[in-house]
């Protein structure tokens, strides 16, 4: 028979996934020997039942809550509505900080206008029975009415003092609220209080929570029906009852820095003000239930291998454990703790690496890259020369870096011991490379040369070059850039001394290059409006500029983004190319003869067709053999192709005759396999996913790598390039890859690296670790699965 209610006694450690975590930690305590308030979990079938549209449960399922509250009468000696003697419930959620805006649990439930002066009797305090009355209808309000809490605050805000008067009076205010926003009284039947609690409790744990619109991009807003957790009720505790009693909550490491010992909050019986007297009065005056919060706190923390915080109370002497779950902390906290927990035997590296979420590196990271937190944990220089290194694996990066904590340097050392994907960075400045190594990148993936050609300074020399009307004059121009290219280079070369630098030749399409039209046509009309016309300088200024707009116009494209760029770019600018490459070839050399270990490998972007490859290779190797001379065997260079466009993914096993490696550039890939184009697409998305309740809408695919669709053409991809080339290297150098999903597909596919920008290397290091870690647990439980179905 299905169990739709399981009393705390009843369960076990065992029965977590029909139970829940809370439910079943506390049914865990109660046989350890510790007082729980006497409660049951109403199962997430049960659930379901009566939370549809229509509400409906059934027969069986009514009857077991029914005796299950009856169970909760018989032991506690009170009764759910009586008015003298009044049970009260609290209706929680059991799952585990499912969202840290929504409202999750209810307490109180069963009071009313009658049973509030029962409670009144019970903790000899109508001030405090009151004050529970007024919280528990603003709780409701919001919960089961969806009513927002500023309207609740607004009533409050006229009200002064707290005496018995006003307290009654804000009571009445917030049943008019209630009745005008939720179209509905409150309702004064306990049983029908219990029902709304436990449908609104459970569905909380699907409420939208409020997100930016960069969450909204990246994560579905629900609670999936599967992930749903049951409902904990148990019988509320006071700590209003006589003497030696109160109210309290325990950390058993600190929220904010993750250090031993344990911290909290502790209201004693009789203090008005609800002042916090921590849990040093606590101790100093009731030494004996303070050593037994302790105990429960050791013992929770030895099984869980969590920080746990837990709720208590005491009253008249006794101490009740209310609830038990894991602590929200600080992400410097979560690093520490995992760490110390890993070095206190409680749980495994793995372990470990598999609770770290993007966030805590996120925010740590922040903390270390202030200016003030890096001089502190780095009196000297940032180290610039990096130890050469030998043979084509490069070993962990073992050095402290000043860009990261103690903690999280451990956990990535941890995950580089693990993890097979490469992590390299998307880097286009010299100081972008120096940042990615010291936070362990293992090489460039990506360095764009074009980004280093459109700065302020560099921009003009570019658009002189590309406006010339002759092959020499685009030459004397680019005379001027050859030596700044060179100089950006031979500082990446030095950074990544014996790690590989990817660079990507100049990959813009042509109208990005070129003066804007527009600006240049209102220069002339103003020009020809002036009277001074007939002056040398002027007439010489207005026959250039006539010059410059009749270049433009020849150079325009209809279609710009599928035109001239890329490696199309070089049949019509081939010196643009020629200079690119006789840098990085110079930069190589001056590197050698200075003992660095350099590693270029030449990236031409967007290639379409084998031939197209064919043809800057050659290129490549006649630039090579001239620049490099005698250095050449010294510089091991490869040449590959950037797969952007759909074609080059489908004929992989052509184009893998003529590369050394693939790198897919999945933004590229990802706009040409949809078809639109990222900025708009972006725009519509967020829209979409602001504007409707649906779960179906897709993650944004910029953000998150589109596995079903961009994936399939990269897994084909690799697959035919090795049938060529059984090792090719390969590897994803988009911006959407440094999520778990994603760099777990990149691992499965067998890619050799993900390279990404260098505040996303601590993570994708991780990431790449837990995506074996996984592959791992699920091919054994796997393994034991086929193993007890043969037996």
């Amino acid at each position: 028979m299905t169990k739709r209610v399981i009393l705390l006694e009843e369960g076990t450690a065992e029965m977590k996934r029909l139970m829940g975590s809370k439910g079943a930690d506390l049914a865990e305590l109660i046989h350890a020997g510790w007082s729980v308030p006497a409660g049951f979990v109403i199962t997430t079938e049960c659930c379901r039942e009566f939370c549809t549209r229509l509400g409906h449960l059934s027969g069986e399922g009514e009857e077991e809550i029914i005796n299950a509250i009856r169970h909760l009468e018989q032991q506690t000696g009170k009764f759910f509505g009586h008015s003298e003697n009044p049970l009260l419930l609290a209706v929680r959620t059991d799952q585990d900080r499912a969202s840290a805006t929504a409202t999750q649990s209810l307490l109180n439930v069963g009071l009313n206008d009658v049973t509030v002066e029962g409670l009144a009797r019970q903790t000899g305090d109508r001030l405090y029975a009151l004050q529970c009355y007024l919280d528990y209808l603003k709780e409701y309000g919001q919960l089961v009415y969806a009513i927002p809490s500023e309207f609740f605050t607004e009533i409050l805000s006229q009200f002064k003092g707290w005496d018995e008067t006003e307290l009654e009076l804000t009571i009445t205010e917030f049943k008019y609220l209630i009745e005008a926003k939720g179209r509905n009284p409150f309702p004064e039947d306990v049983q029908i209080q219990f029902k709304e609690a436990v449908r609104a409790v459970y569905h909380s744990q699907r409420v939208k929570a409020s997100r930016s619109q960069d969450e909204i991009v990246r994560k579905p807003y629900y609670i999936s029906s599967e992930q749903s957790a049951p409902v904990l009720i148990q019988t509320m505790m006071h700590g209003k009852c006589g003497e030696s009693s109160g109210t309290g909550t325990m950390y058993t490491r600190s929220q904010l820095t993750g250090e031993r010992g344990i911290t909290g909050q502790y209201v004693p019986t009789g203090n008005t003000s609800q002042t916090d007297h921590g849990l040093e009065r606590l101790r100093n005056d009731e030494p004996e239930l303070y050593t037994s919060l302790l105990e429960i706190g050791s013992q929770l923390e030895t099984h869980k291998g969590e920080v746990q915080e837990i709720t208590f109370v005491i009253v008249a002497g006794a101490l009740y454990v209310v609830q038990t779950q894991p602590a929200r902390l600080s992400s410097t906290a979560t690093l520490r703790s995992t760490v110390d927990f890993v070095h206190e035997g409680l749980i495994t590296k793995e372990d470990a690496l598999l609770r770290i979420q993007p966030e805590h590196i996120t925010e740590v990271q922040k903390l270390y890259t202030n200016p003030s937190s890096i001089s502190e944990a780095n009196t000297g220089h940032m180290p610039i020369k990096i130890q050469p290194v030998t043979g084509d694996v490069c070993p962990a990066y073992n050095n402290s870096s000043p860009l990261l904590s103690a903690d999280l340097q451990l956990l990535l050392d941890w995950a580089d011991e693990v993890k097979e994907l490469k992590v390299l960075a998307n880097a286009d400045r010299p100081q972008d490379a120096l940042t990615a190594r010291l936070l362990g990148a293992e090489g460039i993936g990506l360095c764009r040369t074009e980004n280093m050609l459109l700065s302020p300074a560099r921009l003009p020399f570019v658009q002189k070059m590309i406006l010339a009307d002759s092959e020499s004059e685009r030459r004397r121009g680019l005379e001027r850039l050859l030596p700044m290219q060179q100089s950006d280079f031979e500082q990446i070369f030095e950074a990544m001394d014996g790690y590989p630098v990817t660079i990507c030749l100049l990959d813009l399409p042509l109208h990005e290059l070129l003066p804007d039209l527009g600006v240049l046509e209102k220069r002339r009309e103003w020009l020809q409006a002036e009277e001074w016309q007939e002056q040398k300088d002027h007439q010489i200024e207005l026959e250039e500029l006539e010059r410059i707009i009749r270049r433009v116009c020849e150079l325009h494209e209809h279609n710009p983004t599928l035109g001239q760029k890329a490696c199309r770019l070089s049949s019509v600018f081939p010196e643009i190319v020629d200079m690119q490459l006789e840098a990085i070839f110079r930069a190589a050399v001056k590197g050698i003869r200075q003992g660095w270990w350099v590693r270029p490998e030449i990236m031409i972007p967007q290639i379409g067709h084998v031939h197209e490859l064919q043809v800057m290779r050659d290129l490549v190797d006649h630039v090579a053999d001239q620049v490099l001379g005698e250095e050449k065997r010294h510089c091991l260079y490869r040449v590959g192709a950037m797969i952007e466009a759909p074609r080059a993914a489908l004929t992989a096993t052509h184009i893998a005759r003529q590369a050394d490696f693939f790198s897919f550039g999945t933004d590229e890939l990802t706009e040409m396999t949809f078809g639109y184009s990222r900025h708009e697409a972006e725009k519509r998305l967020l829209l979409l996913q602001r504007d409707t309740d649906s779960r179906t809408v897709t993650n944004n695919p910029f953000h998150v790598l589109d596995i079903e669709g961009v994936g399939q053409l990269v897994e084909m991809a690799v697959v035919q390039g090795r049938i060529r080339k059984p090792h090719l290297k390969t590897g994803i150098c988009g911006e959407n890859v440094v999520d778990l999903e994603s760099i777990t597909f990149c691992h499965r596919i067998g890619l050799d690296y993900v390279s990404c920008l260098p505040e996303q290397i601590p993570y994708a290091r991780i990431a790449a670790a837990q995506a074996v870690i996984k592959e791992q647990r699920e091919g054994a439980d796997t393994q034991n699965t086929d193993i007890s179905t043969i037996a």
